[in-house]
């Protein structure tokens, strides 16, 4: 009879409650007798026993204590003693088996502390059991190498690298850091790498130096948006200045209207345009690098590269003296990364724009102190079921042929007449596959209060 533990490999004896926690007293319904140390089965001797105590899943809002008398067997073979092995006990983390389990998946759903308060544990042994859980589901998690990849970078105490599929919006993987060892190590672990054909990154030099090392074949392309990011930053380099000079000690308002200045102007409704109008009619230099920022979108309104390159080159020369010193990233960036910034036009104008959504909410839950590291955040998002995207692969395979002579003569055609090239023919297979966490679902999912 199981009792309260509900547990087939152990033989409830006794039991006692107190306000907080359950003990129970039980015996191994059977033991596995097998000598660990030279295999010997049937030659076995009882040889005492060893009280062990076991934590299980937590009952009726209490903690579960299992006093288990584990035997200790004598091999006759090798004369030498060892603990017999009792079903659904993990005895490496003095725990049931299912509790383990438990406490792997519920690690991504709540923090450390709060699941050692539940089992009667420490944190230390909640992390050790999410590592082992994670690192199962990552030897068992296979995701498709998209043909168009996008590497950006997240601040989460530091800055971590992400890796997205472009064209089926989904999230790949995030890394702890991003140094060029790591992002070579991942970009090699990729299966059939050999089919990237883009890659759309900032410019951060380890990006690149990694991509033209492990994927020589793919084009490298530098994100538009992190290229007219910098206009923004500039921008704002001034707007900072004006207000810590204004004598009108104006800003204070500057400083509320920042990110109106980010915006487009043609994203601007009635009321943001007639306050971003007022404060550009007050500060002459404020409104010259406006118009600088909105004119270096027009670079990605052409259609070929030389047409970018020499609408850059009139933005260049455009350029105020007054305003050369704040503007100087953008310079900078155009004459160390042109080669890459002119790749957006040659074929398939790739971004990765769409990852700074993904970026902001997931910096706002980090920030806001739900409880996440950075590896609980980062499986959720990438090992929760109902995120993922599967969509239909179609490949190419070869099969057999099978002819009326085989069937009659059954298996000793095929030895007889060997393989041969006429024998196989290539069939479309279609199979479902993983690309990735779906990014739009994400979204949606941190915007309410389930994540």
């Amino acid at each position: 009879m199981s009792g309260i533990l509900n547990l087939p490999g152990l033989r409830e004896l006794d039991k006692k409650e107190s306000e907080t926690e359950y003990h129970v007293k039980a015996e191994p319904a059977a033991i596995a007798r097998l000598c660990p140390h030279c295999g010997e089965l049937h030659r076995i001797q009882r040889h005492g026993n060893r009280p062990i105590y076991v934590r299980d899943l937590p009952t009726h809002g209490k903690t579960m204590m299992i006093h288990l008398d584990v035997p200790r067997l004598k091999c006759m073979a090798c004369q030498r003693t060892f603990t017999a092995v009792v079903q659904e006990i993990d005895e490496g983390f003095q725990m049931t088996e299912r509790l383990v389990r438990w406490i792997g998946r519920q690690s991504l759903e709540y923090t450390y502390a709060e699941l050692a308060k539940q089992v009667g544990i420490d944190e230390k042994s909640v992390r050790t059991i999410f590592d082992a859980y994670v690192a199962k589901l990552e030897k068992d998690f296979k995701r498709e190498t998209p043909v168009w990849l996008g590497i950006d970078e997240i601040k989460l105490g530091r800055f971590r690298a992400i890796f997205t599929n472009i064209q089926d919006r989904a999230l790949i993987d995030m890394l702890p850091d991003r140094y060029h060892t790591s992002i070579v190590r991942f970009l090699e672990s990729l299966p059939n790498k050999e089919r990237i054909t883009h890659v759309s990154t900032d410019m951060w030099r380890p990006y690149r130096l990694a991509v033209q090392r492990v994927l020589p074949q793919a084009k490298l392309v530098v994100d538009k948006f992190h290229v007219v990011s910098k206009a923004n930053a500039s921008l704002d380099a001034v707007r900072r200045s004006i207000g810590k000079t204004d004598q009108k000690k104006q800003g204070a308002g500057l400083k509320k209207a920042h990110k109106l200045f980010a915006k487009r102007a043609a994203d601007l409704n009635d009321e943001q345009y007639i306050t971003v109008s007022g404060w550009l009619n007050c500060f002459p230099l404020l409104a010259a690098a406006y118009d600088l920022k909105e004119r270096l979108y027009a670079v990605y309104d052409v259609e070929t590269k030389e047409e970018a390159w020499a609408e850059y080159l009139n933005w260049e020369a455009s350029i105020p003296d007054e305003l050369a010193k704040p503007f100087r990233p953008v310079k900078t960036a155009f004459r160390n990364w042109k080669e890459w910034i002119l790749n957006y036009f040659d074929d398939h104008r790739i971004t990765n724009a769409f990852t700074e959504s993904f970026n902001a909410k997931v910096r706002r839950v980090y920030r806001n102190g739900h409880g996440y590291t950075f590896e609980r955040l980062r499986a959720k998002v990438l090992f929760t079921d109902r995120l993922q995207k599967r969509i239909p692969f179609q490949e190419k395979v070869k099969v057999k042929k099978q002819r009326f002579e085989d069937i009659s003569m059954g298996r000793m055609t095929y030895f007889m007449m060997g393989s041969f090239d006429d024998d196989y023919e290539v069939k479309i297979k279609t199979r479902m596959g993983n690309v990735g966490t779906d990014l739009p679902t994400l979204l949606a999912l941190l915007d309410s209060d389930d994540f």
